[in-house]
């Protein structure tokens, strides 16, 4: 029979407690309110989307990224007219929970030596990496994936023998955060990894197969609802992805893989701690600079050759920080002083990316579109982050996108045909959703060039507290068609 953990000590339990809801508190005050380039795509798009059935007329308005799974992102949408902070206090929930799994494994492994000193210590560490700084109260979902696989990680860990039932809870909370948010699946494998070593081998099949049975019933919970709908909206349940296997004809049969920051070969991913220490945009849209990976190494190449993108990596820079903190606790003398030494260098070597603040305003997220006439059309024609102003939309206006990521004219898929089929047959007003940037001037231009659709008048304001809006009508010009819907699409 499995041992259970011995229980930490009352003053470090409440100092746990203390330094994973307070820290977290402190930093978002410092930091501000989320105002990130997802959010305004598809974080607040896809659950209203799917709450509103706007994916039964809208085409594609938070580009790629528009059938992502909602399920996540629907608490926020919830808040979104409550105060601002209030919808960062949630979303520092995941957070909190992802440090205080840390503080208590530390304590876990540290035993009799665990100390406040060495909890601070770790919880500063832990709460200000390059990618736990910037998701703290972001929309980013990358802390709910640092707080499922944590939990896994604790619930086997806390069990120093875990029996069936530990494996299967900790498959449910792993699978279940991989269906909220796939990219999680490498910790998935993480965790099958420990099963086959964690015990004699002769138990590992049935270690594996309590883990698989509680990883599938997550994944199922969170993910079979709207991967049903998906598939029943375009035939693939991970559309538009993989669809070179899938072949949905709503898309091209592409991967829509980011293979931007992966590593080229093994030699580069044995170099990434090390990389990591000089600032680079190697592993990140912004620039950033941590040495938390190179203090502690776990799992790192599974990471690596799924993806490279370092916000991916938060769980194990978290983890990480733990095997820091023990190492110097390990020293013979003067480990309170190496302690917050070690801290300061950290801080001061690690750069934040910054990804999108605000201040805290009286709504988390507010939109108001001026009265549009009977029958209006709203399109936008750019990659620019505009889907989140759906919220504010009616529901019966359609939101087309004849430009974006994903969205090709000269592709020809079965949504660019909708597009084109939709603006030859609209009868009635139809406006241009946009920004100031020179991303939609160009975009603008190419609505032109493609659809013949040309600015016919002075542009409205959009009100948003989440950036400047332009509502411009649009009137046609004869052109060719650019999809021929008989003709076969690109690949088959």
């Amino acid at each position: 029979m499995a041992d259970a953990a011995t229980p930490a000590p009352p003053p470090l339990r409440a100092w746990t407690a203390a330094l994973a809801v307070g820290l977290p508190l402190a930093l978002l005050l410092l930091l501000g309110q989320d105002a990130n380039w997802d959010l305004r795509n598809y974080h607040l798009y896809g659950p209203h989307a799917w709450l509103h059935g706007r994916h039964a007329i809208d085409v594609a308005p938070a580009q790629l990224q528009t059938w992502h799974n909602p399920l996540l992102d629907v608490p926020l949408y919830l808040l979104r007219d409550a105060p601002g902070l209030v919808g960062a206090l949630w979303l520092a929930v995941p957070f909190a929970i992802a440090l205080a799994c840390v503080l208590r494994l530390y304590v876990h492994l540290a035993g009799p030596a665990a100390t406040r000193g060495g909890l601070v210590a770790l919880a500063v560490i832990a709460a200000t990496g390059a990618a736990a700084f910037s998701a703290l109260g972001t929309s980013f979902n990358d802390a709910f994936v640092a707080a499922g696989v944590l939990a896994a990680g604790w619930v086997l860990v806390r069990a120093r023998e875990p029996r069936a039932r530990d494996w299967i809870l900790a498959g449910v909370l792993a699978g279940a955060i991989a269906g909220g948010k796939l990219t999680a699946a490498t910790y998935c494998l993480a965790l099958a990894a420990a099963a086959a070593v964690a015990g004699p081998w002769r138990g590992a099949p049935t270690r594996l197969a309590a883990l698989a049975l509680g990883g599938t019933a997550g994944f199922v919970l969170t993910f079979g609802v709207w991967g049903w709908t998906v598939h029943g909206l375009h035939g693939s349940p991970v559309f538009p992805y993989f669809n070179h296997v899938f072949n949905a004809p709503d898309a091209a049969p592409l991967a829509h893989a980011d293979l931007r920051f992966r590593p080229a070969g093994v030699g580069e991913v044995l170099s990434i701690p090390v990389r990591l220490l000089v600032q680079s945009t190697r592993y990140s849209e912004l620039v950033i600079r941590d040495p938390r990976l190179a203090l502690g190494l776990v799992a790192l190449g599974l990471w690596a050759v799924q993806y490279g993108i370092y916000r991916y990596v938060l769980p194990l820079e978290m983890l990480a920080c733990v095997f820091v903190v023990l190492a110097l606790q390990a020293l013979p003398r003067g480990r309170g002083v190496a302690l917050a030494v070690a801290t300061i260098a950290v801080l001061a070597w690690t750069d934040h990316p910054n990804w999108g603040r605000t201040r805290f305003g009286p709504d988390f997220a507010a939109v108001a579109w001026p009265a549009l006439p009977p029958r209006s059309l709203v399109l936008t024609a750019s990659g620019e982050p505009l889907a989140y102003a759906a919220i504010g939309l009616p529901d019966d206006v359609p939101l087309l996108a004849t430009h974006n990521n994903f969205m090709r004219p000269q592709l020809c898929t079965g949504l660019q045909e909708q597009v084109e089929s939709t603006l030859r047959a609209h009868e009635g007003p139809i406006f241009l959703l946009r920004t100031d940037s020179a991303g939609d001037d160009a975009g603008e231009a190419q609505l032109a060039a493609s659809y013949g659709l040309v600015r016919a008048g002075a542009c409205g304001t959009v009100e948003s507290n989440l950036g400047q809006l332009r509502l411009c009508p649009v009137r046609r010009e004869p052109r060719p068609r650019l999809c021929d819907p008989n003709a076969a699409a690109p690949g088959r």
